[in-house]
């Protein structure tokens, strides 16, 4: 069998820790079967992304779509003016020369946006995959659901049928593709982020004098409430000062995603805002991690706190990795499969549409620092079942690429 060469691509950058960590985790799980693999990854943004996965051998290379005002996507915008829908493939297919599998890792492109639509651009750049013979994997995905959006589900159910492989990060993706008839080609497993510095451990014991609290809390999640920013800020900013009055200690305040190009997307600048809105009173309470650290240097920051309160999943991972006992604080069904894989129960799950409300986190906090030595005991025994689950797609993608 020869060395394979894999394309990942479906990421917007590794600017998004989460996304780093899904880089880092699907090269560590590859190499366990093909050392010598050629693993390449498609990049927007080739300099920031050499830079942030230094130390790996990932070869990194342009991605190459199509530019904002490209033909294609000005008769797009046109076309949807007049409810006309026509999705491009927008990736080059000089990207799939010599390739022999393709994984896609955007872990939830396959997925509605807030306002139930959908594109299948990227999709079609699987579909031209297949056609050319080369395997398209959807790798540690979430799927779904698309039950909205009729006219969505149809079409992804199409292409999902015709994959080669699709790994599934958690059990509410696997009923969802059971129900909708995708078994054959699909393997449970876990999220990609798990192997990621799997020796960064907390040891259960405080760091300081005063019980501590992480938080995370995007600008990305806002698109998902019913309220503007200045409102949703002026919101959170109120419950972390009622976190501070009922429960005293120290408050963290950790970005997962730092941007100096997408405001819209980043933690880091959301975060100083909702810190610039805390009455002063609280301020001694409060520390922002500034600097721009990566997954594994957050991850570090991480194990200093008792408990994570977190709106990015995959700063939840980091934490539950690294033995935290984690609040997810959900903003869409994928943090609500991952709470139900990791915990076996949505006890340790908050809608986002219930953070602000009086009281509610608090009494979530409240119950969890009561039983962060039992949580913690449980993510001992089960992170080490986890991270093996990151493995279970190894036999089944031997077969497929076994037929290159």
């Amino acid at each position: 069998m020869k060395t394979p060469r894999i394309l990942l691509i479906g990421i917007g950058g590794t600017y998004n820790y989460g996304c780093e960590a899904i880089v880092r985790g699907t090269e560590a799980i590859v190499r366990r079967e093909y050392p010598d693999a050629d693993i390449v990854y498609a990049s927007s943004r080739v300099a920031d992304d050499l830079k942030r996965l230094e130390g790996s051998k990932i070869q990194v290379i342009e991605r190459g779509q199509l530019r904002r005002y490209s033909a294609k996507n000005i008769c797009r915008k046109l076309l949807s003016l007049v409810r006309i829908r026509w999705n491009p493939m927008v990736e080059s297919l000089d990207l799939l020369e010599n390739v022999d599998a393709v994984f896609s890792i955007g872990g939830d492109i396959y997925t509605l946006n807030h306002t139930t639509n959908y594109s299948m651009s990227f999709p079609k750049f699987g579909d031209a995959a297949e056609k050319l013979g080369i395997h398209y994997i959807l790798w540690g995905a979430s799927v779904g659901p698309f039950t909205e959006n009729p006219e969505a589900e149809r079409a992804f159910t199409k292409h999902l049928r015709s994959l080669s492989l699709i790994t599934a990060r958690e059990t509410e993706t696997i009923d969802y593709l059971r129900s909708l008839g995708i078994h054959d080609n699909v393997v449970s497993c876990s999220d990609p982020a798990y192997v990621v510095a799997p020796g960064i451990k907390a040891n259960g014991i405080s760091k300081g004098d005063k019980f501590t609290i992480g938080i995370n809390l995007s600008p990305l999640s806002i698109g998902y409430t019913d309220h503007s920013e200045k409102e949703s800020i002026h919101a959170q900013a109120k419950t972390i000062e009622g976190l501070i009055k009922a429960l005293g200690g120290r408050i963290v305040l950790i970005p997962h995603v730092v941007s100096d190009f997408n405001e819209g997307d980043d933690d880091l600048r959301y975060l100083r805002k909702v810190m610039r809105a805390i009455a002063p009173e609280h301020q001694e309470s409060l520390t922002l991690l500034e600097a721009d650290l990566g997954f594994v240097g957050i991850k570090k920051e991480l194990i200093k706190c008792d408990l994570v309160i977190a709106a990015r999943m995959h700063c939840a991972i980091n934490a539950l990795a690294a033995h935290v006992p984690t609040i997810f604080v959900a903003y869409s069904r994928k943090a609500v499969g991952m709470c139900q894989y990791v915990y076996g129960s949505g006890d340790w799950l908050l809608p986002l549409s219930e953070f602000s409300k009086e009281g509610v986190l608090g009494e979530k906090v409240r119950t969890m620092k009561h039983h962060q030595f039992k949580i913690r005991d449980y993510l001992f025994k089960r992170i080490p079942e986890i991270q093996k689950d990151s493995y279970r797609p190894l036999p089944r993608l031997r077969e497929v690429l076994g037929r290159v």
